[in-house]
């Protein structure tokens, strides 16, 4: 089969991107989102908009989510008016949520029983690399159907990775999301202890971006971290949730994850200080707490009483 009608339902930060380079591309798409505005910000493109996910459903080869959690997975595939209402039999829905991976698995086997195939094909990337279609894929299912997303894929992302069955994809994005943020533990650990030392931001940063610790965060995130800015590229209540079924995840597997569990810790005290919106970077606010320095508006942000 060859995909030409796409059902996206989930428009934000992430489906939004991703249902504007699916229209680039040619494919004829039909998306529904709960805000409305959303939906209006695409019809430039050619986004046809619907009034719930069953009529976005109606008529698409495939059907794509982007949602925040899996009760909202569930609630759009399940719900009086949701994906499944409107689903037919022969259908291929894949979502790219970060969900638990026994869930999604589960989600599977059920839909195999209606004649519809499932796959998960979580995303590694942000809202910015989403935009120029610089995400990297993992995805979870048959390879028969794989063969015929994949080119739907491919116009998403730059590099699109078959992991295995159901569930293999969303275990392998939670190990993804498990390594970002224990880097980006040790690169508030690192920031704090210069800043706290006093050291010359400029240099600091620039040793660490080019040197042995260099990574993605430090280079993209390292500067608004050190002046104070903290605007979300991956809010601290995306982060909670997330580290939460990594820790959930090791816990059935019988896995320890101290490091893991100790972070978790340190991002809800960041999200119960009124920061859940904000950058989960926004954690080196606590540390900083804990630290007695004392975040002013001195030369490079470094805090004034520190300079």
């Amino acid at each position: 089969m060859t995909i030409t009608n796409i059902s996206f339902i989930g428009l934000g930060a992430m489906g939004n991107p991703m249902t504007a380079l699916l229209l680039k591309a040619g494919y004829h798409v039909k998306g529904f989102d709960i805000i409305e505005e959303r939906m209006k910000r695409l019809v430039p493109l050619g986004l046809k908009t619907s009034g719930s996910p069953s009529e976005a459903t109606r008529g698409a080869d495939l059907v794509m989510l982007s949602l925040p959690n899996w009760d909202v997975v569930r609630l759009v595939l399940e719900a009086k008016g949701g994906v499944l209402e409107g689903a037919r039999e022969g259908q291929i829905i894949i979502d790219t949520s970060t969900v638990p991976p026994w869930e999604t698995k589960a989600m599977g086997a059920t839909l195999a029983r209606k004649g519809i195939d499932w796959m998960d094909v979580p995303v590694s990337g942000d809202a910015a690399r989403a935009r120029v279609g610089n995400l990297v894929l993992m995805a979870g299912g048959r390879r028969s159907v794989f063969q015929q997303v994949k080119p739907v894929l491919d116009a998403i992302g730059r590099k699109v990775v078959y992991v295995g069955k159901q569930g293999d994809a969303a275990m392998l994005k939670l190990v993804v999301n498990q390594v970002i943020f224990l880097n980006q533990a040790a690169a508030v650990e690192g920031l704090v202890l210069g800043l706290k030392a006093g050291l010359p931001t400029d240099i600091m940063l620039d040793v660490l971006v080019s040197g042995a610790a260099g990574s993605d965060l430090i280079a993209t995130r390292g500067k608004d971290m050190i002046e104070g800015n903290f605007v979300a590229k991956g809010a601290v209540r995306v982060a909670v949730k997330d580290l939460g079924l990594i820790l959930e995840w090791a816990r059935r597997l019988q896995v320890m994850l101290p490091m893991a569990g100790l972070y978790h810790q340190l991002l809800l005290d960041a999200e119960y200080s009124g920061w859940e919106r904000s950058d989960a970077t926004v954690v080196m606010r606590v540390y900083e707490k804990f630290s007695g320095i004392r975040r002013g508006t001195g030369r490079h942000g470094v805090p004034k009483n520190n300079e």
